[in-house]
C-alpha cells in the first residue's frame, strides 16, 4: 500500500506545518504528517518513479531514496523524502521540505546521470510502501 497526500494542497504552504517535536522542517516529517506514512524503518521501496509511465503513479503519492537492501538510507550517500506529483521536462515535480526552507513547495527533481548523492537525481527516488 502507497501512502497519498491527505490535506488539501492549499493548506500544505502554511510555514511550519510539517514540523517534528523538536520543531524541525524535516521533509520525513512532510511526508509521514502529511500522508500519513509510518515510521521510516516500516518504509519498503517499490516502484522507481522516473521509470514508471506518466501518469500510472497517483500525484499525492510519498516517495523517497533508499538504499541497495531496499530501506530508508542510514548512510551518507543522501536520503530525503517527498510527496510525487508527476513527470515534467528532465525529471520528477515534487512538494517537499528542508529545514533551512522551513516550508512545503514545489520543485523539480532532474534526472542528473553524474549524481553521486541519492537525493540530487530523481533517478533514485521509488514509491514508499
Amino acid at each position: 500500500m502507497s501512502y497519498q497526500l491527505n490535506p488539501a494542497l492549499d493548506a500544505i504552504q502554511d510555514p511550519g506545518k510539517f514540523a517534528n517535536a523538536a520543531g524541525n522542517t524535516e521533509w520525513v516529517e512532510f511526508v509521514r504528517q502529511a500522508c500519513g506514512a509510518p515510521r521510516t524503518s516500516t518504509w519498503r521501496k517499490r516502484v522507481n518513479v522516473l521509470l514508471a509511465t506518466p501518469g500510472t503513479i497517483p500525484s499525492g503519492t510519498a516517495i523517497a531514496t533508499f538504499d541497495d537492501n531496499g530501506k530508508y538510507p542510514t548512510d551518507t550517500k543522501g536520503k530525503h523524502a517527498a510527496v510525487y506529483l508527476g513527470h515534467g521536462p528532465g525529471g520528477i515535480r515534487v512538494l517537499d521540505q528542508w529545514n533551512r526552507k522551513g516550508r512545503v513547495s514545489e520543485r523539480t527533481i532532474f534526472n542528473k546521470k553524474l549524481a553521486t548523492h541519492r537525493v540530487d537525481s530523481a533517478k533514485f527516488y521509488f514509491v514508499i510502501e
